[in-house]
């Protein structure tokens, strides 16, 4: 630019007789205009620049309020929808002859999905069930119920009593839903990765988001409502636990920190911070001491932290083969097991005195998959005793293992097809002991979809799916007495789904 200004100032130069270059007056002026012009062109570029700058901050403006305007106007026709589907809250419709139909034709699909697991997008024939067949096949299950085996995880021939109690409905039946309770968007357009009803409570609810923030849900009385949000990490939440009395919550954030909450007025306690500066990626209470949490990060290590004192057990610490993203612990705590990035499983013996852990078994389930999720469940029963462990590995299958021993050995009893390669999708055991046949577990996918699957049935184990969510579904859980399922998703959606009365 300032090279052809040049030339424009100086093309009419004309020379003397000496070969000297020779302005005239006029030339002279001109000169001294395109000089006063060329003075002014950067202050002209900046208030340009500026200019652009603030209109480019406009429209982006503009554009985040229309998306999200767009988006709430997405969910509220979704949630229409979707209450045409399922049916609205005052309804009393049901869901189940469509629930078994559902299941049925689903694992067509997904025991063709299991076949060849890198399939995903394989689609699998259909085909209807009537009434009658879906009866005679309970009739069949009823009839091979007396013949389980040892170490089966529901009770035997001699729980006559405890059947009875429960009635002769089917699981299919049992966990027929009859629609939704309530949708939850405050998250919108941020993953929510975990959600969990308080302990022994059937309308509190929380859940925590990558947006930073951890909210606090009441689902009763109506309508439900957010109670309180939790704001104060500086980055991303990645897991959350309640204290056994529901006043606390810890979290974990990949800005470095854990977090104690009181959950009644949203007030962060204490913030401990990781010596290392490492991103904390999960954590879980011990079960019989709520004064130990348990954290594991980025870095490979595990860490029992005082929460009183926020200030890391002596003897409490280990490290895994990779970052650490899952933990649970068994029921009397004794027994904790530790999931990573590199497909390992450990096991850890917890000393209940001094909060030591030891190393005691490793499991390589997949070398390279993430184990994202393991949920414990120890079915102490007079009928049934198998402790199992419930894991969801990146495997396009869940996983349910046996413990063996007193030191947390594993071994496979069952695996189950569902779409899952690489998101941090979670898992659950059905919080009441099931006295009917079969025994249930829940999980989400990665095709938007929740699955129930009878851990006893061998084939054909689905007995119900929903369909609701407009992303991958990340976490599920219920409420104490099954009457509520939550779900989350990784758009920000959470879906409360109502369990038909029986």
């Amino acid at each position: 630019m300032w090279l052809h200004i040049s030339r424009w100032a100086g093309h009419t130069a004309s020379r003397d007789l000496t070969g000297k270059k020779k302005s005239s007056d006029g030339e002279k002026l001109r000169k001294g205009s395109a000089l006063a012009v060329a003075s002014s062109l950067p202050r002209v570029l900046v208030e340009w620049q500026q200019f652009g700058s603030r209109f480019w901050q406009w429209t982006q403006g503009t554009m985040l309020t229309a998306r999200l305007r767009l988006r709430r106007q997405y969910l509220r026709l979704r949630s229409q929808l979707l209450a045409l589907r399922y049916g609205p809250l005052s309804e009393q419709s049901s869901f189940r002859a469509s629930s078994v139909r559902s299941s049925r034709t689903t694992l067509d699909r997904m025991e063709d999905f299991e076949e060849d697991p890198r399939a995903q997008g394989a689609r699998g024939h259909r085909r209807s069930v009537s009434r009658g067949s879906y009866q005679l096949q309970a009739q069949m299950n009823r009839a091979v119920y007396d013949e389980r085996p040892p170490g089966s995880l529901v009770p035997t021939s001699v729980a006559e009593a405890s059947r009875a109690m429960a009635g002769d409905t089917t699981l299919s039946e049992n966990y027929a839903f009859a629609g939704m309770h309530h949708i939850f968007d405050q998250h919108v357009d941020s993953a929510v990765p975990r959600l969990q009803f308080a302990n022994d409570d059937k309308h509190l609810l929380a859940c925590c988001s990558l947006d930073g923030t951890l909210s606090i849900m009441t689902l009763s009385p109506p309508p439900a409502s957010v109670k309180v949000t939790l704001k104060g990490h500086g980055g991303p939440v990645t897991d959350f636990a309640w204290s056994l009395s529901n006043d606390i919550i810890v979290s974990t954030s990949l800005d470095g920190t854990l977090r104690i909450w009181n959950t009644e007025d949203g007030r962060c306690i204490r913030e401990v911070r990781d010596p290392e500066s490492s991103e904390l990626l999960c954590c879980t209470f011990q079960p019989m001491n709520n004064n130990l949490t348990v954290v594991g990060n980025s870095k490979h290590h595990l860490q029992v932290v005082n929460i009183s004192t926020g200030k890391k057990v002596k003897g409490g610490s280990s490290k895994l083969t990779g970052r650490v993203l899952s933990l649970s612990f068994d029921a009397p705590g004794r027994i904790l097991w530790a999931g990573d990035d590199r497909g390992s499983i450990f096991s850890f013996l917890f000393d209940m005195a001094t909060g030591k852990l030891t190393k005691a078994k490793r499991l390589v389930v997949n070398e390279g998959s993430s184990i994202c999720s393991i949920s414990a469940r120890s079915w102490i029963s007079r009928e049934a005793r198998d402790p199992s462990l419930l894991v969801n590995a990146c495997v396009n299958k869940l996983l349910l293992y046996r413990v063996v021993d007193n030191e947390g050995t594993l071994q496979l009893k069952r695996s189950f097809p569902i779409q899952h390669g690489s998101q941090l999708v979670h898992s659950i055991f059905c919080p009441l002991m099931s006295f009917r046949q079969g025994a249930c577990v829940v999980t989400g996918s990665e095709d938007a979809c929740v699955y129930f699957f009878d851990v006893e049935r061998n084939t054909k184990a689905i007995v119900n799916k929903l369909q609701g969510h407009g992303g991958p579904v990340l976490d599920v859980s219920f409420n104490c007495d099954e009457s509520l399922l939550a779900s989350a998703d990784s758009t920000g959606m959470v879906i409360i789904w109502r369990r038909e009365q029986k």
